[in-house]
């Protein structure tokens, strides 16, 4: 979420931004389990301050100098007797695909906190399969063509792609993903960028900065979550070890291997056996290999992962995940051994599982580019 918000704070500054854009479309039925009826369309309601950035940072220019920002964001997903209302907020970064004089498409990522005053209730919310907690997980993906008015004000249209959940913190969880067409309205309040020549830029560690393009990782991640409704959180302990060939500046591609116990699962499996014999923790393990694609912005990164099961004698029964996570790294690339702590989310099937916080070790190799 510190994703250009927090890092580079002596940057330049060249613009800010207000912007208020109205999504329309539906609550997606993405599980056969999926119980409430949907009855009509679902309306997303967003307040958002954007606030782009220009200077000297490699990753920066790199990247096409994306833009930052947070959005406050009122749900009202239908049925609303069942769901309730939601508020939120997201911090996101928005990349621009394409420019033109006139125009610009931009893809937005975001990912924050929201509140729901409805959740699932045994007595008197019984359809609300889907979301167990008042407080859920924003999962944004919004693309956007943007059409410049004038120096001030900008009108755009898209389509969002948002996903709400607990991340399985309490059951039930299948989460609402929600489709929408949106129309915005943007306009410039600060714009600082007839100053750029009149400030030099500032210099720091990540200017021009080489990279080593290989890169071995040993991680240990830590998971919780409920398996039953009702039931207690328990851990789920994961080793983690992760190859990564960088392919640019930003980009990095990889694989690895992933082996997870799931300390509930053990204590349910106990508990069915009576205590006739100790049930080992190998009976609630699953190992798994993956494939990665991540992006790295300075000292912040996004990681997308899917995964397969070797073997899995959980109670998970799938034979495919997903994962997607934020990262921070401590020290630069060019660097030999570097820190690494992340959260992560993963999933089968659009339900989410459980949100891993993981920690290690990266140590990078290979002749340094640029």
């Amino acid at each position: 979420m510190g994703m250009g918000l927090l890092s580079n704070a002596h940057a330049q500054t060249v613009s800010n931004q207000l912007e208020f854009g109205v999504s329309s479309g539906r609550v997606i039925r993405h599980n056969a389990k999926f119980k409430p009826k949907i009855n009509g369309p679902s309306f997303l309601y967003q307040l958002s301050w954007v606030r782009h950035r220009n200077d000297s940072l490699a990753w920066r220019k790199a990247a096409n100098f994306p833009k930052v920002g947070l959005t406050l964001i009122l749900a009202d997903c239908a049925p609303n007797d069942v769901f309730g209302h939601g508020i939120g907020m997201s911090p996101f970064i928005d990349f621009r695909l394409r420019k033109r004089p006139k125009s610009r498409l931009e893809l937005r990522l975001g990912t924050g906190l929201a509140y729901f005053t409805k959740a699932y209730d045994p007595v008197t919310n019984p359809d609300n399969n889907v979301i167990g907690s008042h407080l859920n997980a924003i999962v944004h993906l919004g693309l956007q063509h943007q059409w410049m008015v004038n120096s001030k004000l900008c009108l755009g249209q898209g389509i969002d792609l948002i996903h709400f959940s607990n991340a399985r913190s309490t059951s039930p969880n299948l989460g609402i993903n929600t489709v929408a067409a949106k129309l915005s309205i943007r306009y410039t309040i600060t714009d600082q960028s007839s100053r750029d020549t009149l400030i030099p830029p500032h210099r720091n560690r990540y200017d021009n900065e080489d990279f080593r393009p290989h890169s071995l990782s040993l991680r240990y991640g830590l998971g919780l979550t409920d398996r039953f409704v009702g039931g207690a959180l328990r851990p789920i302990h994961s080793s983690i070890v992760q190859y990564m060939y960088s392919t640019g500046p930003l980009h990095s591609i990889g694989f690895g291997v992933k082996h997870s116990w799931d300390m509930g699962e053990l204590e349910a499996l106990n508990f069915l056996n009576q205590g006739e014999t100790i049930v080992k923790p190998a009976s609630a393990s699953n190992a798994s290999v993956f494939v990665a694609d991540a992006w790295r912005f300075g000292a912040m990164g996004l990681e997308l992962a899917v995964g397969a099961y070797l073997y899995d004698r959980s109670m998970t029964y799938d034979r495919l995940w997903l994962k997607i996570g934020i990262q921070g790294f401590l020290g630069g690339r060019k660097r030999v051994m570097q820190g690494i702590l992340g959260c992560h989310m993963k999933s089968h099937y659009a339900v989410a599982e459980y949100v891993e916080l993981q920690s290690g070790i990266k140590f990078n190799y290979g002749k340094t580019r640029r």
